[in-house]
């Protein structure tokens, strides 16, 4: 997850729902210039650039009803229109996710997609929320993005405190999210999130002993986070 905001504000034209399934191309153009460039993880990387399987699985997550859009409206010449101004990913996961995602991890091996999988599932693991929290499913928050002109109007805590009413209209007893960034980590401690893992990414070695992300400061960890619905 990435997003900083300094300057929390309210746009008065700026609106969230839930994202339709018919908007998955106009989504992924979104994440392209304003997640993907900024996320650590990815630009951290060797590759610098997020695979196909990256993008294919984050656009999955809208099928599921949960994923939010921050919309700025306009008026020109009488016409209505609207523009993405900000995006929340999510979909559910349950408590044999970290299974499923260390098997997912060794069927794609060395990959850019299959690394950044790896060390998911090891967050997933000892972050072990389903024991902590005594719940058998989570609503997870895989990305959040928001225009980068606009960052600073709050556009992220906006999107967060929306999705936690739908995750409770959805019947979920907890949402969680990893925060990838410093930016994003900061956010979910200000909304009083519980961080639930740590993984420093100095300390994330591949087979040979070599780190595997070596993201621009200040992003030093990958946090994990988790909050009662």
């Amino acid at each position: 997850m990435t997003g900083s905001e300094t300057k929390p504000s309210q746009a008065d034209n700026i609106h969230i729902r839930v994202i339709k399934l018919s908007e998955s191309d106009d989504v992924l153009k979104f994440i392209r210039i304003h997640f993907y460039p900024d996320e650590p993880m990815n630009i951290g990387s060797a590759q610098g650039h997020p695979d196909l399987e990256d993008e294919q699985f984050n656009i999955s997550q809208i099928a599921h009803g949960s994923s939010l859009m921050a919309v700025q409206q306009e008026t020109t010449d009488g016409i209505l229109s609207e523009r993405i101004v900000g995006v929340l990913l999510s979909g559910p996961k349950y408590s044999n996710e970290a299974e499923h995602l260390f098997k997912e991890a060794a069927r794609f091996g060395s990959s850019n997609w299959g690394t950044q999988v790896g060390i998911l599932a090891q967050t997933e693991r000892d972050s072990n929320v389903y024991e902590r929290y005594n719940v058998e499913r989570a609503l997870h928050v895989h990305a959040i993005a928001v225009d980068k002109s606009l960052r600073g109007l709050a556009i992220a805590t906006r999107l967060i405190k929306k999705f936690k009413g739908l995750g409770r209209e959805l019947k979920y007893p907890l949402m969680t999210l990893d925060c990838t960034s410093f930016y994003s980590a900061k956010l979910a401690e200000r909304l009083g999130m519980d961080c639930v893992n740590v993984i420093k990414y100095a300390d994330y070695l591949d087979k040979e002993g070599k780190v595997v992300y070596k993201p621009p400061s200040p992003h030093e960890y990958l946090k994990t986070y988790a909050m009662r619905l």
